[in-house]
């Protein structure tokens, strides 16, 4: 059976076009019954990442802990942070669980901590959830947690995807946004972008200096940061950016079929 780690992008699935603390119930009720429905025709073991957007990014960036957490203000923030990502967490699992869908959240900040830069994860209950029965899907999501150098940091959602692609050993790594893939230039703001369907170590650096950093609050530079996480992480490993918000997009990744996006070699 195959591992596949899945990440629904901060701005497919909440407002962060607007910068509104408010999730896309809609399109997170779709995309539950689409992950149900490949779950019944084709079995996986399946890892879901979401992004924060504006529950994350705004609050970040409004108590300026990007760069790390030390003084009142920034504890404060950092606290608060965490509260509002794990909201959105909440929110997005009870949807989940409404669609018959047997999501299990596990706590970012709980199992993680950033140790001289480095990323260090409790592995083990995942692994055990994975093994107890296929049919959990493991619930993860962009977080702040405690940092040996910084105080704090935050953890992004394509950090994770990276590391649980790694250690999973995933056979493929699907990264759903709201945009059809990597472009030429922005196409929110340049009807001229053309799609690059393929990115591998040879034409990197030249899709790097395309991609443009985020046009809203995004701490994690867009889709040049997603970029520069998955070259580093994902070596060997197959993975796809694809766009969320067409309808039958993430049954048709998850089952195997054709999905117009950019496929990642690197």
């Amino acid at each position: 059976m195959e591992t596949v780690v899945v990440k629904l992008g901060g701005g497919a699935i909440t407002h962060k076009d607007t910068n509104q603390r408010r999730a896309r119930v809609d399109v997170l009720r779709r995309l539950a019954q689409e992950l149900r429905r490949a779950q019944e025709e084709r079995p996986a073991r399946i890892v879901l990442v979401h992004g924060a957007g504006p529950f994350g990014h705004s609050v970040v960036v409004e108590h300026g802990i990007a760069a790390g957490v030390s003084t009142p203000r920034q504890v404060e923030g950092f606290v608060r942070t965490h509260a509002s990502v794990q909201d959105l967490d909440q929110q997005i699992a009870a949807i989940f669980a409404l669609e018959g869908c047997l999501v299990f959240p596990l706590q970012p900040s709980a199992c993680m901590v950033r140790r001289e830069g480095r990323l260090e994860v409790f592995f083990e209950p995942l692994e055990r959830l994975l093994a107890l029965d296929p049919r959990i899907v493991p619930l993860l999501y962009g977080d702040m947690v405690v940092d040996s150098a910084l105080g704090a940091s935050v953890v992004s959602g394509d950090e994770l995807v990276a590391a649980l692609g790694q250690r999973l050993g995933a056979d493929r790594v699907l990264l759903g946004t709201d945009v059809g893939g990597l472009f030429s230039a922005d196409p929110k703001r340049d009807p001229a972008a053309r799609r690059v369907p393929r990115v591998d170590r040879e034409n990197l650096e030249q899709v790097l200096r395309g991609a443009g950093e985020a046009t809203t609050v995004d701490v994690t530079r867009g889709m040049r940061g997603k970029l520069q996480s998955l070259a580093a992480a994902l070596a060997g490993r197959e993975a796809l950016i694809f766009d969320l918000t067409v309808e039958g997009s993430l049954y048709r990744a998850l089952t195997g079929r054709e999905v117009e996006g950019t496929t990642l070699y690197l």
